[in-house]
């Protein structure tokens, strides 16, 4: 592990495969999966939850999510930001918590947060009456790239106008091993939604 700066938390070495049958079947795999959109401006910005890293820690995949969803809002991309998810692998707290204490100290006031969500599905309908609350319609996903599509479906369906904000320098591209796992895990969650509606 090693720390990039004083604010940055420790994050893996994350090295390329070498591999170019890895990376072209991980291309292959992302192409109708990533979604990539203009910035506008927004009402909200809804950060999804990942397991965090083992002691309660931001994880390189949570801690890429608040980075970005932190410069979304220093770009003035919504008005309110969101964090959602629970605690997931038996951490010591949600993920939720973690994010919105490292959203804070990116400079982020008045994260709202969502502590139960388990899943993707959970964080559309749990923070559903939260944005309601405070008149959101329009909103940024922050997630990696090939969890998008399926987030901003089910956002749509909870009656958001989602969009999805692309992590240009994702963990996602820079290890493809990981990122055909997470690929294949994804192609079995589109089918399980479209198996149960």
């Amino acid at each position: 592990m090693e720390s990039n700066s004083e604010t940055d938390p420790p994050r893996e070495v994350i090295r390329p495969s070498g591999r170019p049958i890895l990376d072209r079947l991980a291309r292959l795999l992302e192409r109708p999966l990533v979604i990539r959109e203009p910035f506008t401006a927004l009402d909200a910005i809804v950060v999804l939850g990942a397991p965090l890293a083992p002691g309660g820690e931001l994880s390189p995949v949570v801690w890429e999510r608040v980075v970005a969803a932190a410069a979304l809002w220093h770009a003035d991309g919504g008005r309110i930001v969101v964090a959602t998810g629970g605690v997931t692998r038996d951490a010591a707290r949600a993920e939720s918590d973690a994010m919105a204490e490292a959203l804070g100290e990116l400079g982020v006031p008045g994260v709202i947060i969502e502590r139960a969500a388990r899943t993707t599905r959970d964080n559309a309908r749990l923070t559903k009456p939260v944005l309601d609350a405070h008149g959101v319609r329009s909103l940024w996903l922050v997630t990696q790239p090939f969890h998008g599509r399926r987030s901003a479906r089910l956002f749509r369906r909870a009656g958001f106008d989602a969009h999805v904000w692309h992590i240009t320098d994702s963990v996602q591209y820079r290890d493809r091993r990981r990122a055909v796992r997470w690929l294949v895990r994804e192609y079995l969650a589109w089918a399980w939604l479209l198996v149960r509606g």
